[in-house]
Protein backbone atom coordinates (compact mmCIF):
# COMPACT_ATOMS: atom_id res chain seq x y z
CA UNK A 1 0.00 0.00 0.00
CA UNK A 2 1.31 3.45 -0.86
CA UNK A 3 1.82 5.87 1.98
CA UNK A 4 0.64 9.46 2.06
CA UNK A 5 3.69 11.65 1.45
CA UNK A 6 2.28 15.14 1.80
CA UNK A 7 0.11 17.57 -0.04
CA UNK A 8 -3.57 18.34 0.18
CA UNK A 9 -5.98 15.80 1.63
CA UNK A 10 -9.66 15.69 0.76
CA UNK A 11 -12.42 15.01 3.23
CA UNK A 12 -15.66 13.17 2.56
CA UNK A 13 -18.70 12.46 4.66
CA UNK A 14 -20.04 8.94 4.96
CA UNK A 15 -23.51 8.51 6.40
CA UNK A 16 -24.19 5.32 8.35
CA UNK A 17 -27.40 4.19 9.94
CA UNK A 18 -27.38 3.61 13.70
CA UNK A 19 -26.75 -0.13 13.38
CA UNK A 20 -23.76 0.28 11.07
CA UNK A 21 -22.28 3.08 13.18
CA UNK A 22 -22.67 1.01 16.35
CA UNK A 23 -20.87 -1.85 14.62
CA UNK A 24 -18.10 0.50 13.47
CA UNK A 25 -17.71 1.85 17.02
CA UNK A 26 -17.59 -1.66 18.46
CA UNK A 27 -14.94 -2.83 16.01
CA UNK A 28 -12.92 0.37 16.46
CA UNK A 29 -12.99 -0.07 20.23
CA UNK A 30 -11.71 -3.66 19.85
CA UNK A 31 -8.65 -2.48 17.94
CA UNK A 32 -8.10 0.69 19.94
CA UNK A 33 -8.76 3.32 17.29
CA UNK A 34 -11.43 5.93 16.71
CA UNK A 35 -14.34 5.01 14.42
CA UNK A 36 -13.21 7.52 11.78
CA UNK A 37 -9.72 6.02 11.74
CA UNK A 38 -11.11 2.53 11.28
CA UNK A 39 -13.40 3.74 8.49
CA UNK A 40 -10.39 5.29 6.73
CA UNK A 41 -8.42 2.02 7.11
CA UNK A 42 -11.29 0.03 5.63
CA UNK A 43 -11.69 2.46 2.72
CA UNK A 44 -7.95 2.29 1.99
CA UNK A 45 -8.07 -1.51 2.07
CA UNK A 46 -10.97 -1.57 -0.36
CA UNK A 47 -9.43 0.96 -2.73
CA UNK A 48 -6.10 -0.84 -2.78
CA UNK A 49 -7.64 -4.24 -3.42
CA UNK A 50 -6.52 -5.56 -0.02
CA UNK A 51 -10.00 -6.45 1.15
CA UNK A 52 -10.69 -10.12 0.54
CA UNK A 53 -14.38 -9.59 1.20
CA UNK A 54 -16.59 -6.65 0.20
CA UNK A 55 -16.98 -5.53 3.83
CA UNK A 56 -13.22 -5.44 4.50
CA UNK A 57 -13.23 -8.17 7.14
CA UNK A 58 -9.74 -9.36 6.17
CA UNK A 59 -8.28 -5.89 6.67
CA UNK A 60 -10.08 -5.57 9.99
CA UNK A 61 -8.80 -8.95 11.17
CA UNK A 62 -5.23 -7.94 10.28
CA UNK A 63 -5.67 -4.72 12.23
CA UNK A 64 -7.02 -6.62 15.25
CA UNK A 65 -4.08 -9.05 15.18
CA UNK A 66 -1.59 -6.20 14.83
CA UNK A 67 -3.15 -4.16 17.65
CA UNK A 68 -3.01 -7.11 20.05
CA UNK A 69 0.76 -7.30 19.61
CA UNK A 70 1.24 -3.67 20.66
CA UNK A 71 1.91 -2.77 24.25
CA UNK A 72 -0.14 -0.05 25.85
CA UNK A 73 1.57 3.31 26.25
CA UNK A 74 1.03 6.37 28.40
CA UNK A 75 1.05 9.25 25.89
CA UNK A 76 1.60 11.90 28.58
CA UNK A 77 4.63 10.06 29.96
CA UNK A 78 6.05 9.59 26.45
CA UNK A 79 5.77 13.33 25.75
CA UNK A 80 7.30 14.20 29.13
CA UNK A 81 10.22 11.83 28.49
CA UNK A 82 10.78 13.27 25.03
CA UNK A 83 10.75 16.82 26.35
CA UNK A 84 13.22 15.89 29.08
CA UNK A 85 15.52 14.30 26.50
CA UNK A 86 15.45 17.31 24.17
CA UNK A 87 15.34 20.02 26.85
CA UNK A 88 17.36 18.72 29.82
CA UNK A 89 17.55 22.18 31.50
CA UNK A 90 13.81 22.58 31.65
Amino acid sequence: MERYTGGVTRAITVRLDETDYASLEKQAHKVGVRPGTLARILVHAGLNGNAAEPDGRAALERLVRRSRRLSSADAVALVADARAAFEPDR
